[in-house]
């Protein structure tokens, strides 16, 4: 997979602007930082659209993905950035780690939790940066770099 995709998602209260890279992006962070509200933008823009209150700007389309049909929606939804928040016990079952390694979709994977079936880089682990106009801050620097083990990068 190769590509950038630059994303922003805005209502009249938050602002997120933030590039998916790679496959495989994870958001972390303390409670009320704006996690789960970025997703929950996200779901009321897929389910509303522009009367939600919300706008998305991207090359590709945004889908937040939750509940028993993850497998179904991810299958039938090719060559999208979606974004799944943490209280979807499935990001954590080897299912989802199968599903997601087949796919061409781009993942943004909102969760607390070390994910250690997925391959996920380093430099793909964020936090939310910012007040009313977030973006996405690596969480790992060079200098943290040399002390994560490569045989478990994330």
């Amino acid at each position: 997979m190769r590509g950038e995709y630059k994303i922003r998602v805005k209502n009249s209260r938050n602002s997120y602007s933030f590039s998916l890279k790679r496959n495989l992006t994870v958001l972390r962070g303390e409670s009320g930082r704006g996690k789960t509200t970025l997703f929950d933008m996200i779901r009321e823009y897929n389910r509303y659209g522009k009367e939600s209150g919300v706008s998305i700007s991207c090359d590709r389309e945004l889908l937040a993905i939750e509940g028993d049909r993850w497998e179904e929606n991810i299958q039938s939804n090719p060559g999208k950035n979606i974004v799944i928040d943490e209280d979807s016990r499935f990001i954590r079952s080897k299912d989802f780690a199968d599903t997601v390694k087949g796919s061409d979709n781009y993942y943004l994977l909102i969760t607390r939790n070390y994910l250690e079936q997925l391959p996920i880089s380093v430099d793909e682990i964020y936090e939310v940066a910012g007040a009313k106009n977030k973006s996405l801050k690596k969480i790992y620097t060079e200098i943290d770099r040399m002390y994560v083990d490569p045989a478990k990068e994330y």
